[in-house]
């Protein structure tokens, strides 16, 4: 672990016992956050916030830096105007040896201004119209995302199959977008009993920035459960909180963990 690492994973540890709301989050913080929190997952789907530089921040040129991709210096300086923060709280104070619980900043965020819409925010707090427009256009990608969900069919060779179709690709382009061999991508399509790996089907849904709970969903019908290791705790948050990056941005991901990195023609 480098001072960098150490410095973090000391503040993350002093936050939790002090209870103090922080904007740097950890991977594993972003995974809850993601996975409780049904609106953030639409609004990172709707790229209305984004991670950047370990902070869930609002996506907008004054917050980050157009061609580095990184915290403006106006955004670290107003944290709790454009990021979302994180408190833990007892979960339940009179519970013996009871853990502390992950609570967010999200509702006091999308409370302060407008972020959906023109790409710009409104000065001061939103009137309850306003925030009510806008939790529709929450609702409704929310609701986009489940009808997808209800219609795939129950196998994943097919499910594969209909995500390819519905977001146009053709198994040569996702053999080029997700570095997964055009053999392997043939006989995931067509052999339901062919096994599968996390690392593979990790790489073909970022390869077609597939949403994070779709993601999901067809390793749950490859019978893949990510195990509570490193390597599947890196891959998980890869579909999560890199689903829209190509493979090559993963990889700087993987190399700066010290893992495996995906490779060209991956095969299962």
């Amino acid at each position: 672990m480098n001072d960098d690492n150490r410095i973090f994973a000391s503040a993350v540890t002093r936050s939790r016992q002090k209870g103090e709301i922080r904007y740097e989050l950890s991977d594993s913080e972003v995974l809850e956050l993601y996975y409780t929190e049904p609106r953030l997952a639409a609004l990172i789907e709707m790229d209305v916030i984004k991670l950047i530089d370990h902070h869930l921040v609002v996506n907008l040129k004054k917050f980050i830096t157009p061609k580095t991709h990184h915290l403006s210096a106006h955004a670290k300086r107003n944290k709790s105007a454009c990021c979302v923060g994180i408190q833990y709280v007892l979960a339940d104070q009179y519970a013996e040896n009871c853990e502390n619980a992950i609570t967010c900043t999200l509702d006091i965020l999308l409370q302060a201004a407008g972020f959906l819409e023109n790409g710009e925010d409104d000065k001061g707090t939103q009137s309850y119209a306003e925030q009510k427009k806008e939790a529709s256009k929450i609702d409704t990608e929310i609701e986009r995302l489940n009808g997808i969900l209800s219609k795939l069919p129950g196998g994943f060779s097919e499910s594969l199959k209909c995500h390819m179709k519905r977001k146009g690709y053709t198994e040569e382009l996702l053999a080029q977008e997700s570095w997964v061999s055009v053999s392997t991508i043939k006989q995931y399509r067509q052999k339901e009993e062919k096994e599968k790996t996390l690392k593979t089907v990790t790489a073909l849904c970022i390869g077609m920035h597939l949403h994070p709970w779709l993601t999901e969903d067809l390793l749950r019908k490859a019978g893949i459960v990510p195990k509570a290791t490193k390597l599947d705790g890196a891959y998980r948050f890869l579909y999560t909180a890199h689903y829209k990056d190509k493979i090559e941005d993963c990889n700087v991901y993987l190399r700066s963990q010290g893992l495996p990195e995906f490779t060209m023609r991956e095969k299962a």
